[in-house]
């Protein structure tokens, strides 16, 4: 069963993974990040150009009868004139009002503002443009430890499965002696419990399966389903001495890093952010010009003789005084400012002690796994020869078990250590924002 379900699915390769994990959720609100501080600077571009507004509108007023009171004047019979209010009154009217108005403001000056959010947009866009870089690289790595977890339990199943093939050899070898009187009963029961244990923990392990394919499929984003983990070919390539170079990497690193990027574009970005409440210090001035025509009629609205009012004009608005607003304005901008700057030191110091901590970690990964290739090698010199022996009648089927608990744990630990060297590898090249081998000493 096991055999058709494997060649049913689908082969999954490390480079699909890693392509796959760029387009998983968080890297998407990355991109949409990158897709907003697009929008942001496209918005404060917008000074640039002047603003026209248009509008037009034609109404008509339907009065009732009504009276009116209105200063009228009045002349004495000296010939002095005075002013009383008499009543009139209006019949009913019917009134219309045309009226089109054509607005040109363009901005000239606003202390520096409109260039200052130009140029901080732009750091924010780049900023963000290095932070959806960061977040792809991010998604990676755990889709790359969560594809060599699949490839470790489909490893792993193999490995239990022999183990349980060499226990049904085990348990008809020791159904052979015990016929031929050269066994005891109890190496016979001994060799079915142990067979019985070894296929418990293959249906255990396919379960394990089950639950790292669904684990990478979350990550990426896809609907679970079965695959055979494809062993990459630096996974197939022997560990070679060496040692990487802590400080190098972390040169590499200041090269490569998109985060050196964003903390730089960010620091740019806190400095024009103080400029722009700065300018609040300074005027405005700002040049329009109108065009408006009303008329009660549409024949005057219409005639091109009459009707014409232009307005052209240049307007200078100066903030003298705001209650201490722009100072305070200016001040948390400083604030902000210097916040960053210490996050981006602080951001630094860890990087260098990842590195140094992830350099030290893969120098005793590959220590470790070399230990692990010589102990499965011991101990499977060790089984054959227990097996050997048993055959002969010179020993036991629980000497055995032994021998061969110890060959699978050694096997298992060496395939565990391969991975973890692996994983190691991928943290590293994500520290350094590239491959590592450049920076590794003999």
């Amino acid at each position: 069963m096991i055999v058709a379900l494997l060649l049913a699915a689908a082969p999954l390769t490390l480079g699909e993974v890693r392509q796959a994990a760029r387009q998983n959720l968080d890297a998407v609100r990355a991109e949409l990040a990158v897709s907003r501080a697009a929008l942001d600077r496209a918005d404060a571009r917008s000074v640039l150009f002047p603003q026209v507004d248009l509008s037009l509108g034609v109404t008509q007023t339907l009065g009732g009868p009504q009276r009116r009171f209105t200063t009228a004047p009045q002349f004495a019979s000296d010939g002095t004139v005075t002013f009383v209010q008499r009543p009139v009154d209006i019949p009913a009217f019917t009134q219309g009002n045309f009226q089109l108005g054509l607005t040109v403001a363009q901005l000239l000056y606003d202390g520096g503002r409109w260039w200052n959010q130009l140029a901080r947009t732009g750091a924010l866009e780049e900023a963000a443009q290095g932070q959806l870089a960061e977040q792809q690289a991010s998604s990676e790595l755990e889709a790359v430890r969560r594809f060599y977890e699949v490839l470790r339990a489909q490893l792993t199943l193999k490995v239990l499965e022999n183990a349980a093939a060499r226990s049904a050899d085990l348990l008809e070898r020791s159904r052979s002696l015990f016929t031929a009187g050269r066994a005891q009963k109890r190496d016979l029961l001994d060799a079915e419990v142990n067979l019985g244990n070894d296929r418990i923990a293959v249906i255990r392990q396919r379960q394990a399966i089950i639950a790292a394919e669904a684990s990478l499929f979350q990550w990426l984003g896809q609907p679970p389903r079965d695959v055979v983990a494809q062993r990459p070919a630096e996974f197939e390539a022997p560990l070679l001495p060496g040692a990487q170079d802590a400080g190098a990497l972390l040169t590499l690193a200041r090269k490569r890093r998109p985060l050196f990027a964003v903390l730089d574009a960010q620091g740019k970005g806190g400095k024009l952010a103080v400029e722009i409440a700065r300018a609040d210090y300074l005027p405005r001035v700002s040049a329009n010009a109108s065009y408006n025509r009303t008329a009660p009629t549409a024949e005057l609205f219409v005639d091109p003789a009459r009707q014409h009012l232009f307005n052209v004009g240049v307007n200078l608005s100066w903030d003298l005084f705001s209650g201490f607003a722009t100072d305070t304005q200016v001040a948390r901008a400083q604030t902000q400012l210097t916040e960053l700057e210490r996050q981006q030191r602080q951001a630094t110091i860890e990087l260098e002690s990842e590195i140094v901590r992830a350099t030290s970690a893969m120098a005793a990964q590959r220590e470790i796994a070399a230990l692990a290739a010589k102990n499965r090698a011991l101990a499977d010199e060790s089984f054959d020869a227990e097996a050997q022996r048993y055959a002969a009648g010179a020993s036991t089927s629980l000497s055995v078990r032994d021998a061969q608990t110890r060959a699978v744990l050694a096997e298992l630990s060496q395939l565990q250590t391969r991975v973890d060297v692996e994983i190691a590898s991928a943290a590293l090249e994500r520290l350094t924002g590239g491959p590592v081998a450049a920076a590794e000493t003999p």
